[in-house]
């Protein structure tokens, strides 16, 4: 079993959940600086930031049995 976004349920304990983590946080501090740079000036060109998913692996997946 996995789920997505790698929230902070996700790694407790009784739960551990393997996830795929999307760097919420840096998505949302790309975002927040090119808003304000936008705002700051209306004519600078778009700019497009691609960030890559990372798996946590924990303990809801193991390897497949032989």
């Amino acid at each position: 079993m996995a789920g997505y976004d790698n929230t902070a349920f996700a790694a407790l304990g009784p739960i551990s959940l393997t996830s795929v983590d999307q760097a919420g946080h840096e998505l949302g501090a790309h975002a927040a600086r090119l808003l304000l740079d936008r705002i700051a000036d209306r004519r600078r060109p778009s700019v497009q930031v691609t960030l890559s998913p990372a798996l946590v692996p924990r303990r809801s997946t193991g390897r497949p049995a032989p």
